[in-house]
């Protein structure tokens, strides 16, 4: 079996984008905006043909995670 595209919300897209390129040699497209959504994302293709979707929506927010929570 061969992953060929995986999706992933994040924080700060630029930063991950920034990463991902800097770190793992991924090559970003110019990206994606959704002006009706806000929505944002970019592909980061690896060298095995492997693509990272990131991705952010501004009405998404993190949730606190209490890991005493019963």
């Amino acid at each position: 079996m061969k992953i060929e595209h995986v999706a992933l919300y994040v924080k700060d897209l630029e930063k991950a984008k920034d990463f991902f390129v800097t770190y793992l040699n991924g090559k970003a497209n110019n990206g994606y905006h959704n002006q009706n959504t806000n929505f944002r994302s970019y592909f980061i293709t690896f060298e095995d043909v492997a693509r990272l979707e990131i991705m952010i929506r501004p009405e998404l927010v993190e949730q606190v995670k209490n890991p005493y929570r019963t």
